[in-house]
């Protein structure tokens, strides 16, 4: 088996975010789809955190699968400014369960981004330790409704996509 990696990375949406009062943002929710579907095919788990119009995504599996999906995210043009903030080799995943874990973590990043004297959600200017510590911060969060896990599994759209 080749080296296990995890990669964390953040980007600027290149599209204005459509306000909603439930449940995720339209174009966050196609890429997640396209996204867990792709990530299961690749044996890649990971988690994406979306907010005040960034990203915030960790990805984690075979160094080469990872690499070649971060390629592919850092080409799509939906994001800009994609920036690695933290890549390292791992001896488990945090997130071996799921395709792509959506985490809705509003107050819990706003709790983090204060105590990390931060004024909103800005993940390009984070340091490798904050990334790091947001990623364990998701590990221990739930799911935004909307789970796929690799092997089987649900998909709820209707949640994903309610608004």
């Amino acid at each position: 088996m080749s080296e296990l990696i995890r990669l964390v990375y953040a980007s600027r949406a290149a599209f204005e975010p459509v306000p909603v009062k439930q449940g995720v943002e339209p174009s966050v929710g196609r890429i997640l789809m396209q996204s867990r579907r792709n990530n299961a095919h690749a044996n890649i788990g990971g988690v994406l955190y979306f907010g005040d119009g960034y990203f915030f995504q960790a990805l984690e599996g075979e160094r080469q699968a990872v690499n070649q999906a971060y390629r592919r995210i850092a080409a799509d043009l939906r994001h800009r400014e994609v920036t690695i903030l933290s890549l390292k080799t791992v001896s488990e995943r945090f997130f071996a369960d799921w395709s792509m874990k959506y985490v809705p973590a509003e107050e819990a990043v706003k709790q983090f981004i204060r105590s990390h004297n931060y004024q909103r959600f800005e993940p390009l200017k984070f340091q490798e330790t904050e990334a790091e510590a947001l990623i364990e911060l998701f590990h221990s969060y739930g799911d935004a409704g909307a789970k796929i896990k690799k092997k089987g599994g649900w998909f709820g759209l209707r949640k994903l996509f309610a608004s």
